[in-house]
Formats: structure tokens, C-alpha cells, sequence
């Protein structure tokens, strides 16, 4: 920044017109980074990483697992009931 009291707002910037200028910004004309030197190690991303292991949730948790196993034993039950009522009701026609 060549002057950190004068920094200017958006408003500032549209007045100015379509064309804006690293001055208009605040900052050096010919400021120049290399990017691939500066963050050219930092972009890099390990593939591994992104990956998660596939877990077990019930490994570690038989409560949750004997949970799950009732009430699918509740759903299964009261599936079975239903089905037994329609096959009877259909039979009775």
C-alpha cells in the first residue's frame, strides 16, 4: 500500500469508471508476484488425504447396534401383521 490513510471504497472505485488501475486500489503500478514461487508448494494437495477411511459405526457401539436391530425387528413385525391383513382380506373376497 503506498498510502494506508487513503484507501478507497467501492463507491470511490465506480465513480471512476470500468477501468481499474492497481492505484485506484491503493497499491503499486508495477507490482509484480509470481505466484507459482510463492504458492507453487501451498496448492498442492495430497489425494490420500482427501479420501476417508470407510468405518463401522457399530464397531465400537454394540448399544447402537442392538438399537438399530429393535426397531428394524419392530418394522419387520408390523410389516408382516399388514401383510397378513391383505392377504386375508383379499382371500375373503
Amino acid at each position: 500500500m503506498s498510502d494506508r490513510e487513503n484507501i478507497p471504497v467501492l463507491t470511490d472505485l465506480i465513480e471512476s469508471g470500468i477501468e481499474i488501475r492497481m492505484s485506484d486500489l491503493g497499491l503499486d503500478d508495477n507490482l509484480e508476484i509470481d505466484n507459482e514461487d510463492t504458492y507453487g508448494d501451498a496448492t498442492e494437495i495430497e489425494i490420500s488425504v482427501l479420501k476417508p477411511e470407510p468405518s463401522d459405526p457399530f464397531e465400537d457401539n454394540p448399544a447402537l447396534e442392538q438399537t438399530v436391530r429393535h426397531i428394524l425387528d419392530e418394522h419387520m413385525e408390523l410389516a408382516w401383521q399388514e401383510i397378513r391383513l391383505a392377504i386375508q382380506r383379499h382371500l375373503s373376497k
